[in-house]
């Protein structure tokens, strides 16, 4: 049996619906929005001969879709804000002044298109917000997480262009924050709120059937409705007046560094408790997540100046500096050869990687900013770069390579250290050319350990990120680079529906499934759609066996997967792969990665705060920058749905 691509430039259905959101001034088509990317991010060479030149270049890399940048790209070049990255970090001194500036910064940031993320720290670090309570010249501080409320409150919905964007913010915060037990708990308001009022709507039915007294019920009922009206007290709206969870638009992590587990291992009564309430609220909500700092900062170029990382978590960020997404579409650079093999070509991937570097790097150069800190940062300072990938998962399928066995860690240093390696000599041939980031002098001598890194000594011998990292030579001296980071592996979500690819590196959600894509963006219409995997096909499914695959988004139980096993085993979906091998393989492509990783644990609902617990730790241990778990069922309303009737 043979496995062919699918097709990407004749859009589906599936593909058309979500190009709506970045078509503009008319445009019908990929092609025209490809060309206009390509002409505007062009722009920002010195010469027109330059100009035309690279825009003939990033033309043949985006209108084949080997690359895909970030939404905010394709949205808004030459168009609107002209605010074209999609991710930033701002802090705040702990003064109405710092903090006002930051409820402002965050509505134009998502004015811009920019989603946020805001760390609040312990006492002497960046983002420090007195606790609640606690008493100063005027009266008595409100704390962090008021002021995390008036952040994700006016940031509800802002106009940008034609369309209605609701702001995105990771909020964080230290674990020795004073403030840390109300912060991990915020995302439990509305289902607590949710499971007492279906118990009082329960005792208000069974007080009609009572044989109680008249006087008996009414004193019942007054204090029913008593209980019902304090229920409400904290719950939140959104912007259509209906009930919604505080910070509806913000995921929420703890940021925890090696102290916090040191003093876990020794039972200490703080960090056990606290531990046990991220388990049971991650169970209950899928918040909060972990920001594992320490592990982040150890292979960080720029350590001593992130604090917090963007609302999916793909990369850490300085206050006011920002990242620029765009993705390799994998299987583009995969074919089948005659005797059913897959061949690479690593050519093509080599000058596809050296392009996109260079096209991600331009946008800095072209794109519109909210703040002029945020401009000096991005433009003038750190000049970040989210150069990731998409489409693994197919490249499996392809390859008859299962997510959770030996051979896909070996495929991911393979490919990992290729497009690494030519990520990072491209930002440096254009510090040849162009200058290096302002922030080099500060970040020249910083080892990380990272393969891809370049280093010379006195005598000219060379050496990469691991040999400089374990070297005692002082004279070593690395190659200048034009950004601080340049690698990042973003979710990918919208991006890989409009290349037909699956997301990221993340296995199949389901090989069927139902997502919500916007009809009217301007007016906030939403319609479902089902995406069948474009892979399912090539497997000649018999009608039985497709009508199982439809209803459950799973291969296991049909008579395919009985009869070839090992073809099966590598279109297991997210939930059928053992939560240890979704950390390894993390753990595995962050070798390959400068900055960070979005990825999310799925599991089955009946996954326990134990299972959690173990995730979590072994995250810590695998040396994960960041971890995040999503147990099946745990919110009402999910953007995307598993077959028709998923099983937990």
């Amino acid at each position: 049996m043979v496995l062919s691509q699918s097709p990407t430039l004749e859009l589906s259905e599936s593909q058309r619906a979500v190009l709506q959101k970045y078509l503009i001034n008319g445009e019908t088509t990929w092609e025209e929005v490809a060309r206009r990317v390509a002409r505007y991010v062009a722009s920002a060479e010195a010469t027109p001969e330059a100009q035309k030149f690279w825009q003939e270049k990033f033309l043949s890399i985006l209108l084949p879709m080997k690359l895909i940048p970030g939404g905010s790209i394709l949205a808004n070049c030459d168009y609107g804000t002209r605010g074209l990255l999609n991710c930033f970090v701002l802090s705040t001194e702990d003064d109405i002044h710092g903090i006002t500036k930051l409820v402002s910064d965050a509505v134009l940031t998502t004015k811009f298109r920019g989603g946020v993320g805001i760390n609040i720290g312990s006492e002497g670090q960046k983002g420090y917000i007195r606790p609640k309570g606690s008493p100063f010249q005027d009266g008595k501080a409100l704390g962090p997480c008021a002021v995390l409320d008036m952040v994700s409150e006016n940031s509800k919905k802002i106009t940008t262009g034609n369309k209605a964007r609701r702001g995105a913010f990771l909020f964080s915060m230290d674990w020795r924050h004073p403030d840390i037990w109300e912060f991990i708990q915020a995302k439990t308001q509305s289902t607590m709120d949710a499971k007492v009022i279906k118990a009082i709507a329960e005792q208000m039915a069974a007080l009609v059937l009572s044989t109680d007294s008249t006087e008996q019920k009414r004193q019942k009922l007054q204090e029913l409705n008593r209980q019902l009206a304090t229920a409400w007290v904290e719950t939140h709206l959104n912007p259509e007046g209906k009930r919604d969870r505080r910070w509806h638009n913000a995921n929420i992590s703890v940021q925890l560094d090696d102290e916090f587990f040191e003093k876990l291992d020794q039972a200490d009564e703080r960090a056990t408790t606290l531990w046990d309430q991220i388990a049971n609220f991650a169970h209950d909500t899928a918040d909060p997540g972990l920001l594992l700092i320490d592990n982040a900062k150890r292979r960080s170029p720029i350590r001593d100046f992130v604090t917090c990382t963007n609302p999916c978590g793909e990369i850490f960020l300085p206050p006011n500096s920002a990242c620029n997404l765009g993705s390799l579409v994998l299987t583009k650079f995969v074919s089948r050869k005659a005797d059913g093999s897959v061949e690479i070509d690593w050519q093509d991937l080599a000058e596809t990687v050296a392009i996109a570097t260079r096209f991600l790097d331009n946008v800095l150069n072209v794109s519109e900013f909210a703040t002029p800190d945020q401009k000096q940062n991005v433009r003038h300072v750190f000049r970040q770069l989210g150069l990731g990938i998409m489409g693994w998962a197919d490249y499996l399928k392809l390859a008859h390579i299962p997510y959770d066995g030996i051979e896909h860690l070996d495929e991911i240093d393979r490919w990992g250290n290729w497009i690494a390696e030519h990520a990072y000599r491209a930002s440096e041939a254009i510090a040849e050319e162009k200058g290096a980031c302002g922030i080099w002098s500060k970040i020249s001598d910083v080892r990380t350990g990272n393969l891809f890194e370049r280093w010379v000594d006195s005598e000219g011998n060379r050496y990469n990120g691991r040999e400089a990292l374990s070297s005692r030579r002082q004279d070593l001296t690395q190659v200048p680079r034009r950004n601080s980071t340049v690698l990042s592996i973003a979710p990918t979500g919208s991006i890989a529906q409009l290349a037909a690819c699956s997301w990221a590196f993340e296995p199949d959600f389901g090989l069927t499934v139902w997502k919500q894509v916007y009809v009217d963006a301007s007016k906030n219409e939403q319609n479902w759609i089902q995406i069948l995997n474009p892979y399912l096909e090539d497997l000649g499914l018999s009608e039985p066996d497709s009508e199982i695959v439809k209803r459950t988004g799973s291969l296991q139980g049909t008579d395919f997967a009985e009869a070839n096993p090992d073809i099966a085993r590598s279109f297991k979906i997210a939930r059928e792969v053992p939560p240890g091998w979704h950390i390894l393989v993390q753990s595995k492509w962050q070798d390959w990665i400068d900055s960070s990783i979005s990825k999310t644990i799925n599991l089955p609902g009946h996954a326990t705060v134990a299972e959690i617990k173990q995730i979590y730790r072994l995250a810590q241990k695998a040396g994960l920058k960041g971890v995040t778990v999503y147990r099946s069922g745990t919110l009402e309303s999910e953007p995307i749905k598993v077959g028709s009737e998923e099983k937990a």
